[in-house]
């Protein structure tokens, strides 16, 4: 019980850790501020617009259509209740949120990590392989976004599973999935945690956290007359109307997304294998995380970057496994041999290396991002020729008559159409179905649905 108190409140590894996300968050946010404040793209204006909508009257899935589940929309709104309907306020308030919550999440992942392996350069190095992936901290500063919200609420379940709160890691879950689609990877993971490390009543409670949440969002929408087409919405439509795509073309844009942190990728199969093979009564959920949302990233959606955040935070924790073996078994050695000094210092030698070498990762990974390296052109031109050949939509973005996601946010704008969000995914619904770009409401049932 002492080794298990000592492993759980020590904190060795954030005084490491903490540092550096602190920097490169800070960087990120200040870039941000003096390049581009307060220019505002798409998903933010859309996210932030839709929260002070709500506080308007505006009904979500009714008077917007959309595909992303409801929790941002909801944050969006209290952050539009907090800005008094001042949306260059409301827009510094998303910024600095979901800027906090990005870094927040990089800290959770490496407590994960320590929970997991009681290693302090585990959970440091399961921190910096998050941030190879650049957009994780020079895109939270534009606002809010889907994303990033289900990875805080995702690895924050692990983090209270591994800590034995099944009732708010399932609740955590739950806000989760509930902030984008693929964020239920982690429903099942906390469900089968909890019965490993506490039996079935344990994972009872877990199930009725996420049901307490699931419940209370069923219950508002239903009240708001908003409870069907939130399920075409965000249910059916991205399984309908998701994008075309090849494997070969998937393949190259992961390359893409992790850059030169690509290289960890079979750091990252070893640790999985090792959790799989070696610690499969305790650390199943590690590489069974990893390959339900590699899944994800393969088959379902990876439009971007931050579609990849939910898979990038199993990569990482795969990372730290790989990393505890290394060092843990440099540790025997020495332990074996204490008289030899050499010996006893490689353990440290082995920790530091490590470290070093994921750090420049990431900082290369800023080069990958910023620049236009050859291995990256080469890569864009392999991924536009994979990607599939087709007739072109019937209808675009472009038919839609409606102002910029801009100037419906900037001049506070209530759209005579539900449809002025214009994603991908939307046009190609108006298409397949009955709904149509210039409907007024998006509230019921679609009688069509092919892509004819």
């Amino acid at each position: 019980m002492a080794a298990r108190s000592r492993i759980e409140t020590r904190f060795d590894w954030l005084t490491v850790l903490g540092p550096c996300v602190a920097v490169l968050f800070v960087v990120g946010f200040v870039r941000y501020l003096y390049g581009d404040w307060p220019a505002i793209t798409t998903d933010p204006a859309f996210f932030q617009h839709t929260g002070w909508y709500v506080l308007e009257g505006g009904v979500p899935y009714v008077d917007v259509w959309d595909v992303n589940p409801p929790v941002p929309f909801g944050i969006a709104a209290a952050l539009a209740a907090l800005s008094g309907g001042n949306m260059l306020v409301l827009h510094g308030l998303g910024s600095t949120l979901t800027t906090l919550v990005a870094a927040s999440s990089v800290l959770l992942v490496g407590w994960v990590a320590y929970l997991v392996t009681g290693n302090d350069t585990a959970a440091i190095a399961a921190g910096l392989t998050m941030l190879v992936v650049p957009e994780l901290f020079s895109l939270a500063p534009e606002g809010v976004r889907a994303q990033f919200y289900a990875l805080f609420f995702g690895v924050l379940a692990l983090a209270m599973a591994l800590r034995d709160r099944p009732f708010i890691a399932g609740a955590a879950a739950a806000l989760s999935a509930g902030s984008w689609q693929s964020g239920a990877a982690f429903a099942p993971l906390i469900v089968g945690m909890a019965y490993q490390r506490n039996g079935g009543r344990a994972a009872l409670r877990a199930i009725a956290g996420g049901g307490v949440v699931t419940g209370v969002v069923v219950l508002a929408f239903a009240a708001a007359g908003a409870l069907v087409p939130m399920v075409v919405q965000a249910v059916v439509a991205p399984l309908a109307a998701g994008s075309s795509y090849t494997l070969a073309e998937r393949g190259y844009t992961i390359l893409l997304v992790f850059g030169y942190g690509s290289l960890l990728f079979p750091v990252v199969l070893y640790g999985w294998t090792h959790a799989a093979v070696r610690d499969v009564r305790t650390r199943w959920w590690v590489p069974a995380g990893g390959v339900i949302l590699g899944l994800q990233v393969l088959f379902v959606d990876l439009d971007g970057s931050t579609d990849a955040l939910l898979w990038l935070a199993f990569v990482a924790l795969g990372v730290a496994v790989a990393v505890e073996r290394v060092t843990a078994g440099r540790l025997v050695t020495a332990d074996h041999r204490s008289d030899d000094t050499s010996l006893t210092t490689r353990p440290r030698w082995t920790a530091v290396t490590a470290v070093a070498v994921i750090i420049l990762l990431v900082l290369s990974g800023v080069v990958w991002h910023v620049g236009s390296p050859a291995p990256k052109s080469t890569l864009r031109t392999l991924q536009q020729e994979a990607e599939p050949e087709g007739e072109p939509p019937p209808i675009t973005p472009d038919d839609g008559d409606v102002p910029s996601m801009q100037t419906i946010y900037w001049e506070q704008m209530k759209p005579e159409t539900c449809h002025y969000r214009l994603s991908w995914n939307e046009v190609r619904w108006v298409a397949m179905s009955d709904d149509r770009l210039d409907a007024q409401r998006c509230d019921g049932w679609p009688s069509r649905t092919d892509r004819g």
